[in-house]
């Protein structure tokens, strides 16, 4: 119960006790007086002019009554002295109840204090441990990170220790190629398949998709026999008198000399040798004197045809595939050729397979 609420019932419960024993000390009082007398005493007057005395029974009637009032008075201040003191103890106990719960208070906020200043030393303690293994853990992956990139760094000048610095990491290469080359249009007319060889020189920067290439190549075609009655466009005019002849056509060579652009449309590997590619630019194509021979079908004597050897400007485009072997990679390519030559452009498509080395 609070000490306020405990105090309120004390205090009701002693003016209670105090208004019920005043109560019932005025009753005994009353009980005991003797009953008022109903005869009325005569005062007789003397001769000499003296009042009568009265009754003494009047008079023990009187000094009973003043005592008791002077009874009822000290119950009365007994009463209230009673209930002082009582009031007087509830506060001291009040008084006392709230020290003690003040020491409670005190009590339970100072190890409360203590609870919390051990808890924040503990939190302290465990957070500069953690701070120290996570200093420990970033000084280790630092370290380790340290070896990683001097380890890569000694690997890769021990690699391009290894290979020539100028084809180092794909920026140069060279190869040879060989493969069919086909001749097509006006050019196949007089001609037939045969074979080509490539002689291959270009640069691509590191991790670039774009690179530069330069090809010296020989075309070689085998000559065609024939029934004729007009000389093929890419020989030229030649001489009269051949009506119902046999043409039999020498073997071309083609020379050529080609400055193309490469990209590439995808790569992999380790250093990105192998690939996907287009390959396109121009050159100039050096095409030898043509022979022909002319057997007149009557049975006359077989005459010779030199034509002119000319020099043409071209274009070429094709694309090709690509396989990383070490420094080295395989390809597989082809190419459609064409040159300005006289009367008719000279077609062919060369398939070469190859290998470059970086």
């Amino acid at each position: 119960m609070c000490p306020h609420r405990w105090s309120r019932t004390a205090w009701l419960l002693v003016v209670t006790t105090t208004f019920g024993a005043m109560a019932a000390f005025t009753a005994t009082v009353r009980a005991q007086e003797p009953p008022a007398s109903e005869q009325r005493i005569r005062v007789q007057k003397e001769s000499r002019g003296e009042v009568v005395r009265r009754d003494s029974a009047a008079i023990a009637d009187s000094v009973a009554r003043a005592d008791s009032l002077a009874r009822v008075g000290q119950a009365q201040r007994d009463s209230l002295a009673r209930v002082e003191q009582a009031r007087a103890d509830s506060l001291a106990q009040r008084e006392a109840m709230r020290a003690d719960s003040i020491a409670r208070t005190d009590s339970i906020a100072r190890d409360s204090l203590a609870r919390l200043d051990a808890a924040r030393a503990d939190s302290l303690a465990r957070a500069d441990s953690v701070a120290r293994a996570d200093s420990l853990t970033a000084a280790d992956s630092l370290a380790s990170i340290a070896r990683a990139d001097s380890l890569a760094r000694a690997d890769s000048l021990r690699r391009a220790a290894q290979a020539p610095s100028a084809l180092a990491r794909r920026n140069m290469y060279f190869g040879l190629a060989g493969g069919w080359s086909t001749p097509s249009g006006d050019y196949g007319t007089p001609y037939e398949p045969g074979w080509n060889v490539s002689l291959v020189l270009g640069g691509q920067p590191r991790f670039s998709r774009w690179g530069a290439r330069g090809d010296i190549t020989y075309d070689s075609h085998g000559g065609d026999t024939f029934s004729r009655d007009v000389f093929p466009e890419v020989i030229g005019d030649g001489p009269g008198g051949f009506a119902g002849a046999t043409l039999e056509m020498e073997d071309g060579a083609i020379w050529s000399a080609s400055l193309d652009v490469t990209f590439d449309v995808a790569q992999w590997g380790a250093n990105r040798l192998g690939a996907l590619y287009l390959i396109g630019g121009g050159g100039v194509h050096y095409f030898e004197s043509p022979e022909l021979r002319i057997t007149p079908l009557s049975g006359g004597p077989t005459s010779t045809f030199d034509g002119d050897s000319q020099t043409r400007f071209g274009l070429n485009g094709g694309g090709g595939v690509s396989f990383g072997i070490g420094r080295a990679a395989i390809f597989l390519e082809s190419r459609y050729f064409t040159a300005f030559t006289n009367n008719t452009n000279s077609d062919w498509v060369p398939v070469i397979v190859g290998l470059k080395w970086y």
